[in-house]
């Protein structure tokens, strides 16, 4: 136990590891320690990290805090990517499921701005914001090629550093990705009733799915889900989508905790059922964590 104060009736008692009180390693922290990661067991992929760091710092530390986040959970992530010629960042080996695939990008901040209309600084004034479905959709179209071509399972992680991050990766945001922006259709009668007011989608922005000859059709196949995660400075919150009819499965029971949000398939009578498969969604939450290196990897004993 841990306790506060210098007497004994100041002292407060605090759980042990006890969410509410504890908090998580820094944004700085899990960078620090997943660059040493690299210099001890990975040195030819140190000076990419370094490089990439000061070229794109967003997307560097997204990659060491998913790394982190995936090596706490016992997902076991391999470095896949080759400094040289490029390729999916991590490959997943976890004990007791199959392995799959990993790919982290982050979205561009200045663009989220713009798109949203949210600044991304703390003040007193109400604002009003857009979602980012276009920006998600397009981040999607553009990753889809580097899947491709694989036999196990990829994911698509989509992260976001912002101060609305939780909003704009939410569960909301999962399913206008997954559906596009719906619009609200109400009939106009000439004469009588008119017919009931509908919420529809043209599928424009949706990332798996897509209108052809009045029939829905399955699109980026080669992404099997896509991780929406939102990072703060010492955590990450998480929910998924399940493509409907990808290349290869995703197995989501892997992330027993995480949200994710799946559509009945194939479509029928052109009405797009929905479901998460956990009651009440929210967000999944997680405290960053330093990657702490393994006697085996200092005796250079690497998978």
């Amino acid at each position: 136990m841990a306790q506060e104060g210098t007497d004994e009736g100041s002292r407060i008692w605090i759980p042990e590891g006890d969410d509410c009180w504890s908090s998580g390693d820094s944004i700085q922290d899990v960078v620090d320690a997943y660059s040493l990661f690299l210099e001890v067991c990975h040195p030819d992929h140190k000076k990419h990290f370094q490089d990439r760091l000061a070229a794109d710092p967003d997307t560097a530390k997204a990659e060491a805090v998913v790394f982190s986040w995936l090596r706490l959970r016992g997902s076991n992530p391999q470095l896949a990517e080759s400094p040289s010629t490029g390729g999916i960042d991590y490959l997943c080996v976890p004990e007791s499921s199959p392995l799959f695939l990993i790919e982290v990008t982050s979205l561009n901040r200045d663009a989220v701005e713009q798109r949203s209309g949210w600044p991304d600084q703390l003040d007193e004034r109400a604002h009003a914001f857009s979602m980012i479905t276009p920006n998600l959709w397009s981040k999607a179209r553009i990753k889809a090629p580097q899947l491709g071509n694989h036999v196990v399972p990829r994911i698509l992680a989509i992260t976001l550093t912002h101060i609305g991050a939780s909003a704009l990766l939410g569960t909301l945001a999962a399913e206008w990705m997954m559906m596009s922006e719906p619009k609200i259709q109400v009939p106009i009668a000439l004469s009588g009733q008119p017919g009931p007011t509908r919420t529809v989608t043209d599928l424009r922005k949706a990332a798996f799915i897509r209108l052809q000859n009045h029939s829905v059709v399955p699109v980026l196949q080669s992404i099997s889900a896509v991780l929406l995660i939102a990072i703060w400075d010492t955590q990450l919150e998480v929910v998924g989508l399940l493509h409907p009819e990808p290349a290869v499965p995703f197995i989501y029971g892997v992330f027993d905790d995480v949200p994710f949000l799946r559509i009945e398939w194939p479509v029928r009578q052109g009405i797009l059922r929905r479901e998460w498969v956990v009651a009440h969604p929210s967000p999944a939450r997680y405290y960053h964590s330093k990657v702490r290196i393994t006697d085996a990897e200092l005796k250079g004993n690497i998978t």
